[in-house]
């Protein structure tokens, strides 16, 4: 969907993905060591580019690039499946050792709860992500249940694990990202000094 949402806090920002990032989009999902906890994924370009131009027209999908403040992306996050003001959040990828997680997720419920005005935003996480898995329980995400082979990789079922936050646990949530975002910006901060 086009949308106009920028936001930008603790050294990272959320901008709309664009058509000039294919290539980028493309390269992050293709990584060996990122894709592993992706859902199928074709290797064709064309195919990407296609679904990306698709993505243009569809309503209630806010895909965002995830760059620091200087223009450098990184990464990705959304919002979409958005129905009666509930949504999924993923596409979730950010380079290795590039600190963005806990502003980039920060950022995108700041755009689910005070911008786009949801009551709740859900995340679907395959079980062995062991890592994404406890950032969001550390984050203070509640699980609200396992999905039994919510997630076919390379022909192979998983289950997944469903992390829900409502509008009302925003506060905490905000609070409990808020200093581990503010410490990665500052490492951020030092990684890209001359």
């Amino acid at each position: 969907m086009k949308h106009d949402i920028i936001v930008e806090r603790f050294g990272i920002r959320l901008r709309p993905v664009t058509m000039d990032d294919a290539e980028f989009i493309f390269k992050l999902r293709r990584s060996p060591e990122l894709s592993k906890y992706i859902g199928e994924l074709d290797s064709r370009y064309s195919v990407h580019e296609s679904w990306l131009k698709e993505y243009f027209q569809r309503e209630g999908d806010y895909y965002f690039c995830i760059e620091l403040l200087s223009g450098e992306p990184v990464g990705t996050i959304a919002i979409y499946d958005i129905s009666e003001r509930t949504g999924n959040w993923g596409r979730w990828i950010i380079l290795p050792r590039v600190l963005a997680a806990p502003a980039s997720v920060w950022l995108i419920f700041h755009v689910a709860f005070d911008i786009l005005g949801l009551n709740s935003v859900y995340s679907n996480t395959v079980i062995e992500n062991e890592s994404v898995v406890s950032f969001h329980d550390h984050c203070g995400l509640p699980r609200t249940r396992i999905e039994h082979g919510g997630l076919t990789i390379n022909g192979i079922a998983y289950d997944t694990v469903i992390h829900t936050a409502s509008k009302e646990h925003w506060p905490f949530i905000q609070k409990k990202l808020e200093k581990p975002a503010v410490l990665a910006e500052r490492l951020l901060t030092e990684n890209t000094k001359p």
